[in-house]
């Protein structure tokens, strides 16, 4: 081989008395193949030892690295008596095509000195039949390599006066290790079966998560995901059951205001955009649809009423033909021919108390079980600050005890059946529930972070609570389990605020009931059905904007107040009923009275039963006037100046008598309603 390439391979060194390998652990990179044999040779002449020994250091120095001990290598030649160790290394090389080429080198006394020779390392093995082959694969397994571990017999050479000479020892070698240890972290398996699954699917469903949409993915405080409307619905079950709220996987308590949508680059969800957008759009078809229907049984229900006045109008008619017929004489006959004396009624002021030296009133209800009116005001007592309620006795119509309610301007109050329990709501986040038989708060009902603008206490689930928010939600709570939302309903394309919830008692045409939700800009009804948590939404056939909505129980009519706009220039109250014709939903307005052409403020008008009658009062804005409707007579009965702005109306009945309170900023005014032929 030639010089330079002998560099790049390691000569080991095998004895019979010494497992010592003398071995380059830098450079093995190419596979080698040492054959040694060892045997029992006739001991060469002096001569040809001294003359050869030059040309074995010289193969020594060519086949070991330039950093080995040649200590090992530095011996005189033997005598006659020494045995020979002969050795053949022959080099293999895996992209070399040539012959192997080999060197026979004879180490006398070993490990003393090594000679060389070209002789046929085959021949030399034939000769003797105890030669012994070691084959040793370099780079394959190149894990530890000895050098040496100092317990290797001491070697003896003999020199030509067959002197025993002692080889100097050999040094110690570190014991080194080419392999590297390196510390890296398992991988898991990503395609492994048991993997397939995650990250795909809602725990609590087994449906896979959206982007988008009820199903997107969120998580709870404790990182547990799950699909959005699963998780609020299982927390609100969760409460309505045991009374506490935990995650369906670690039991740790939860609300749903810790609710935290998931955004991550490697979620694996569904993309159903798409459908939403589909469904938005059905839906808008729906809506529009519905309106639609709505109109049509509004048309139809306007033409019955119109065809009944055509009756009339012709029995009229046949009448006063009939009468100019027989000479004009006669006693004046109504239609049907029955005489009938209408009564005419009017408002006269009794009473004007102040309540509150500051301004903050605004609503205001009769409880006839109490004996009292309820008022809102604001509170006078400077170590509680804020607004509650005055209790007001009816008999005497002077003012009382005094309730703390909460620390914001209070926007609208509730009574239950029994009056008993009155709910209060304050424009915040929460809703208090005082029991009016020991004048404390029973309850606080909250809304998820959205400012309430109205409740409701329903008449026909006593335990329902409404509350009507800032962004047009209607929360549904049971008053048993303040802290559990039975429900939550949105009206589509309108998030405008709820300024009034009513309910709605059952009937022949609505067997199960329902409740009516006035927004700023629309009037909804939600019929219920067999279940109590499944609802018909419709809207209205009545058009915004709207400024307050009352219910008259006893005699189920609805009077709607709406303000002034560019098709409208002038305020309207519109008393009707809710009617269902042809399957749909419709309100059927009886009578339409026009009032102020410039609404600055929302006020509230009211309705007063008088017989077979119907008055409404209400607050004209532009002429500052307290105006009196009759819906039989359908004109304007009186009007009445009040220079402060008139807020809430509200009758008051009593055994022989009835009022009509007027709520202005700090005062109350009571009047007295008197009927006349």
């Amino acid at each position: 081989m030639d010089e330079e390439n002998d560099h790049d391979y390691a000569v080991n060194v095998v004895s019979e008395d010494s497992d010592t390998d003398f071995e380059d652990p830098i450079i093995p990179l190419r596979r080698r193949v040492l054959r040694v044999y060892v045997q029992n040779s006739t001991n060469p002449s002096a001569q040809q030892s001294r003359t050869s020994q030059a040309s074995v250091r010289s193969s020594a120095a060519r086949l070991l690295p330039s950093n080995t001990d040649h200590d090992y290598l530095s011996s005189t030649a033997s005598s006659s008596s020494a045995s020979s160790l002969f050795m053949n290394a022959v080099f293999e090389e895996d992209d070399d095509n040539q012959s192997n080429t080999s060197s026979l080198l004879t180490i006398n006394s070993a490990p003393g000195t090594l000679e060389t020779d070209n002789t046929n390392p085959q021949s030399s093995s034939s000769e003797d039949s105890n030669a012994i082959e070691i084959e040793v694969a370099s780079g394959s397994n190149e894990t530890n390599h000895e050098i040496g571990d100092g317990n290797e017999p001491e070697a003896v050479v003999a020199d030509n006066n067959n002197d025993v000479l002692t080889s100097p020892q050999p040094k110690k070698r570190k014991r080194l290790s080419t392999e590297k240890t390196t510390h890296t972290t398992p991988k898991v398996n990503e395609s492994s079966p048991d993997n397939d699954d995650d990250g795909l699917t809602c725990s609590i469903c087994f449906d896979v998560w959206e982007m988008s949409g009820e199903h997107r993915l969120a998580s709870l405080k404790c990182g547990h995901l799950f699909g959005d409307s699963c998780i609020r619905r299982w927390l609100n079950e969760s409460a309505r059951q045991t009374g506490t709220r935990a995650c369906p996987q670690c039991k740790t308590k939860a609300h749903p205001k810790e609710i935290r949508y998931i955004y991550a680059k490697r979620l694996r969800a569904v993309d159903r955009s798409e459908e939403h957008r589909m469904r938005d759009e059905l839906g808008v078809e729906r809506n529009r649809t519905q309106s639609l229907e709505s109109e049509l049984s509004a048309l139809k229900i306007s033409y019955t009423h119109v065809a009944q006045k055509l009756k009339r109008a012709e029995a009229e008619s046949d009448r006063m033909r009939l009468l100019l017929q027989n000479g004009g004489g006669g006693t004046t006959y109504l239609a049907g021919g029955s005489r009938r004396s209408l009564q005419t009624y009017k408002l006269f002021l009794e009473r004007n108390v102040e309540i509150s030296r500051e301004p903050g009133s605004r609503v205001m209800v009769y409880a006839h079980l109490q004996s009292s009116m309820i008022v809102s005001q604001k509170s006078s007592n400077g170590l509680f600050p804020g607004y509650g309620l005055r209790f007001i006795d009816t008999p005497t119509f002077k003012p009382s005890t005094f309730l703390h309610a909460s620390s914001k301007l209070i926007r609208d109050i509730s009574l239950s059946v029994n009056q008993q329990l009155l709910a209060v709501t304050s424009m915040e986040v929460r809703t208090k529930l005082f029991d009016l038989r020991s004048r404390q708060a029973s309850a606080t009902f909250m809304s998820a972070d959205k400012p309430i603008w109205s409740c409701s206490l329903d008449r026909n689930r006593e335990y329902f609570l409404y509350l009507g928010t800032q962004h047009g939600s209607t929360c549904v709570f049971d008053i048993r389990f303040p802290e559990a939302m039975v429900n939550e309903y949105k009206a589509e394309a309108d998030s405008s605020p709820v300024i009034n919830v009513a309910s709605i008692a059952p009937s022949s045409q609505f067997p199960f009931g329902g409740f009516l939700v006035c927004k700023l800009t629309s009037l909804w009804f939600y019929e219920y059905s067999s279940s109590i948590r499944e609802t018909t939404p419709c809207r209205l056939n009545v058009d915004g904007p709207f400024t307050s909505l009352k219910v008259d129980v006893a005699q189920n009519t609805v009077l709607v107040t709406t303000r002034s706009r560019l098709c409208n220039h002038e305020e309207r109250y519109i008393l009707g009923k809710i009617d269902k014709i042809d399957g749909s939903v419709i309100f059927s307005i009886s009578i339409t009275f026009y009032g102020s052409k410039f609404t600055n403020v929302m006020t509230r008008s009211s309705q007063i039963a008088v017989q077979s009658n119907t008055l409404i009062a209400a607050y004209l804005q532009d002429t500052k006037m307290l105006t009196l409707f009759d819906v039989k007579q359908e004109q304007r009965l009186q009007s009445l100046p009040v220079q402060d702005v008139v807020y809430d109306t509200c009758p008051i009945y009593t055994n022989d008598r009835i009022y009509l309170a007027a709520l202005t900023d700090s005062k109350y005014r009571i009047y007295l309603l008197t009927a006349s032929t």
